[in-house]
């Protein structure tokens, strides 16, 4: 027998099976019970060495709805951290900015740098206030995490919406009984 994978050999199953072995092999693929849900079955029934007749059930589904949450709980976790780490760039700029700090400072340079490509959009709506001699107070850096805050929500409830799970009227019901 042909098997693209070495039988476990401690389950009996077909290749422990004598040459008289009358093995039974039916597959069915198709929908179980809804467009969302794929169910693939295999039912396997032989002999083994001792003359016993073993059947063997195996079934593999695929839920279309779990797929979609998955999707959405990515998507909002890439979103939010995406998210967070702009926050936190522009929240560092605010801070260091009110605070008045150094901007021969390397990272501090680096720092401006790397938010300006954030906040640059949003200046000019208000004028930023001037506090003493080196210190600023950037309304348009906090204009700037709002927006992005609201961008990034919309983005979330757009992806909610879109991988949100499809229900059709089909029931499922599988009753088992073995004697």
């Amino acid at each position: 027998m042909n098997q693209p994978y070495t039988p476990d050999p401690r389950t009996p199953g077909p290749a422990m099976a004598g040459p008289n072995d009358d093995t039974v092999q039916v597959n069915s693929v198709g929908d179980a019970y809804s467009e969302n849900r794929h169910v693939e079955s295999q039912q396997t029934r032989y002999r083994d060495q001792d003359g016993h007749n073993v059947e063997q059930q195996v079934e593999v589904s695929e839920d279309k709805n779990l797929q979609r949450a998955n999707m959405r709980y990515w998507t909002t976790r890439i979103i939010y951290f995406i998210l967070g780490v702009l926050e936190v760039i522009m929240g560092l700029r605010f801070i260091f900015r009110l605070l008045g700090a150094s901007q021969g400072n390397g990272f501090i340079t680096f720092l401006y740098s790397l938010s300006h490509a954030f906040v640059a959009p949003f200046n000019g709506i208000f004028n930023d206030q001037a506090i003493g001699n080196v210190s600023v107070f950037e309304l348009s850096t906090l204009i700037a995490m709002l927006i992005y805050a609201l961008i990034a929500w919309g983005l979330v409830a757009l992806g909610r919406m879109i991988f949100s799970p499809t229900y059709d009227s089909q029931q499922r019901v599988v009753r088992t009984r073995r004697q």
